[in-house]
């Protein structure tokens, strides 16, 4: 163990968590984070850290770097927010406005804790004397746009020799798990308008060419592959019943396992807007708004996450924290809380409370597939990376919830992100003086790679992404 980053972290507690509540109060939506980047960035400025700003073509996107030459350690940072997710940090619904962003998936807590970490450790590399590069990569607009692939594209990670990162969740642990490579898409139809009663053959409907769309993505579901997802919502509907809108947008999510199965779904989906305009005497266009890969695990980063995080032990909830939980939890279903205990008595646990995680679950080196979408995957094709979870909000909580939001702004999630920052600090620091430990890390990336190289799908003549919330 590394004691001094952990009493860096407690003795800088203070200060990380008002930067995280700061984040959590701005809640700033994909590519418009410009107070979070920023407020991190200055931060990271006065501790002697040197800023690269703009990466990847995107304002708010950032790398702060300290040190010199090899290894360099990198660790991933994201803080943008999610929309209609606004909530007060109370147990129960309360939007701070109605209809806002919030932090429902934690990214307030994430960021902060990949700082705090990579902090830790250039104090005690600067105390030893050590030789090497701490990094944290500010990485903008992962619910949306997928921040991380752009800055890939533009060589970012290309030196990097250990990458890492955690996300906040409701229990304690690493994981092996993959994720679905994902495209985000927006399809515009184009219409003609006319009066819906006095003229109707006049117009040329653009939200039927939107429904006709939907309706042939629902009749390709059941020949999808089990791992693969299509979602949807109607963006653009039009403006009043009594105008044939000749104006409609969708906007997509098409995930598969991996990149070969997605290119497959993708030029489908393509197939079925062409028909759905076609049909409907209207023209569509496709707006490319983001992509990521699939996740690589890397089990030799994975054990040592673990070890670390069984070693400083898990945070201890105090009665308050408790009750909080608990009455955040009956505000949802009963069967959500009892699947997640489940969950745990299959791995031979059994909780001592149903309400906040306070152990660590065990640790497997068998990889499983995943059903979200990250950008970290794109990072893991390109650098030996791994990740993992803390207790950052009420078991049995869904995720991109109100509820998360809530518990990101106070003590509970607070908590899950200190624990992080001395997780990846230590382990940073065990990959930045141990040589054979990058070695193992880097010739399990290559086995798990397959001789496969990264593919990026964003399109060559795009160089900035769009705006994904506009």
């Amino acid at each position: 163990m590394e004691p001094s980053i952990e009493r860096w972290i407690e003795a800088n507690k203070s200060e990380l968590t008002s930067i995280s509540d700061g984040i959590w109060a701005y809640a700033e939506l994909g590519l418009a984070e410009h107070k979070s980047s920023k407020l991190q960035m200055e931060y990271l400025q006065e501790q002697g850290f040197t800023i690269e700003a703009g990466v990847g073509g995107m304002a708010t996107a950032f790398v702060a770097s300290w040190g010199k030459g090899k290894p360099v350690i990198g660790f991933l940072g994201e803080f943008d927010a999610l929309p209609m997710v606004s909530n007060k940090a109370v147990p129960y619904k309360d939007p701070l406005a109605e209809g806002a962003p919030g932090h429902g998936c934690g990214h307030n807590l994430l960021g902060v804790a990949s700082m705090g970490g990579a902090v830790a450790l250039k104090q005690v590399m600067e105390s030893k004397g050590l030789p090497g590069t701490v990094r944290y990569y500010g990485c903008p607009a992962e619910e949306s746009s997928f921040g991380k692939t752009w800055m890939v594209r533009d060589g970012a990670f290309d030196d990097v020799d250990i990458a890492l990162t955690w996300h906040p969740g409701n229990t304690n642990a690493v994981r092996n798990s993959s994720s679905l490579a994902d495209l985000v898409l927006k399809f515009n139809f184009y219409g003609k308008t006319a009066h819906a009663a006095g003229d109707p053959w006049n117009g040329r409907s653009a939200l039927d060419g939107v429904e006709l769309m939907n309706a042939g993505i629902e009749r390709m579901r059941e020949h999808m592959r089990l791992d693969s997802r299509v979602h949807y919502v109607i963006s653009h509907g039009g403006g009043a019943p009594n105008v044939v809108p000749d104006f409609a947008q969708n906007f997509f999510d098409v995930r598969a396992a991996d990149i070969p199965e997605l290119k497959r779904m993708h030029s489908w989906v393509l197939d079925i807007a062409k028909g759905a305009a076609l049909m409907t005497q209207t023209r569509f266009e496709e707006v490319f708004l983001g992509y990521a890969a699939n996740v690589i695990p890397n089990r030799v980063i994975a054990r040592i996450l673990h070890s670390v995080m069984e070693q400083l032990g898990v945070p201890e909830w105090n009665e308050e924290e408790l009750k909080f939980a608990g009455k955040m939890q009956s505000q949802f279903e009963p069967e959500l809380i009892t699947r997640t205990v489940e969950q745990f008595e299959e791995t031979g646990i059994t909780p001592g409370q149903t309400k906040l995680c306070d152990f660590v679950v065990p640790y497997s080196d068998r990889i499983e597939g995943g059903r979200g979408s990250t950008d970290v995957g794109d990072v893991s094709w390109v650098v030996p990376t791994a990740q993992f979870t803390t207790a950052c909000y009420a078991l049995g909580i869904p995720g991109h919830s109100w509820a998360v939001t809530s518990c990101s702004g106070m003590s509970i999630g607070h908590k899950g992100m200190l624990y992080a920052a001395k997780i990846l600090g230590i382990t940073g620091y065990r990959f930045m003086t141990c040589a054979g430990l990058r070695d193992k890390a880097r010739a399990e990336w290559e086995h798990q790679l397959k001789g496969r190289k990264y593919e990026s799908l964003i399109p060559p003549e795009i160089k900035v992404p769009p705006l994904p919330f506009e």
